[in-house]
């Protein structure tokens, strides 16, 4: 028997591993920045990293997924 779900929402989140790829200085500096500062790539905050991050990271790559449900009606 089926059940309707008036609203469901979850975050999902994915690890991707990359190795030996080249990235543009400007793209670079801003993954570092952001590592060094413990930041999310936000488009605002570092676009070029979050449109190099768009173009190249595939959640087909990704090797773990975990799902959280946020909320459920």
């Amino acid at each position: 028997m089926s059940k309707k779900v008036k609203k469901l929402s979850v975050t999902v989140t994915y690890k991707v591993g990359l190795g030996n790829v080249k990235v543009p200085k400007e793209v670079y500096e801003e993954l570092v920045k952001a590592a060094e500062k413990g930041d999310e790539i936000e488009m605002h905050k570092y676009p070029e990293a979050a449109e190099w991050m768009t173009s190249n990271v595939r959640e087909r790559d990704c090797f773990d997924w975990n799902v959280q449900i946020d909320e459920l009606i």
